[in-house]
């Protein structure tokens, strides 16, 4: 999966470190997923690690959530899960 590059949308030209790293941690993050005969999540695995596990976990769950909103196919499902975890860590990862 590619994770959009969102969090330094926006940002001046001097971008703070903090937010420098969490780009390059959710740029590498990859989630395998695979569906069940309804269409639902059967399993969902981290591939390669963002690094952080708090986004690890919530990569799944905001897989699971997108699947079951109906993103199900690659490039749908990608921005949706995009969204709920640059949404998390704007949040400051807390909810």
């Amino acid at each position: 999966m590619i994770l959009l590059p969102l969090l330094l949308a926006g940002q001046a030209a001097e971008t703070p470190p903090d937010v420098v790293v969490m780009h390059d941690k959710l740029r590498k993050l990859r989630v395998s997923t695979q569906l069940d005969a309804r269409g639902r999540v059967h399993a969902c695995a981290i591939t390669v690690s963002s690094g952080d596990r708090m986004i690890d976990e919530r990569a799944c769950l905001a897989t699971r959530d997108c699947v079951a909103a109906g993103n199900r196919d690659g490039e749908t499902l990608a921005n949706c899960v995009d969204a709920k975890l640059v949404a998390f860590v704007r949040s400051g990862m807390s909810g």
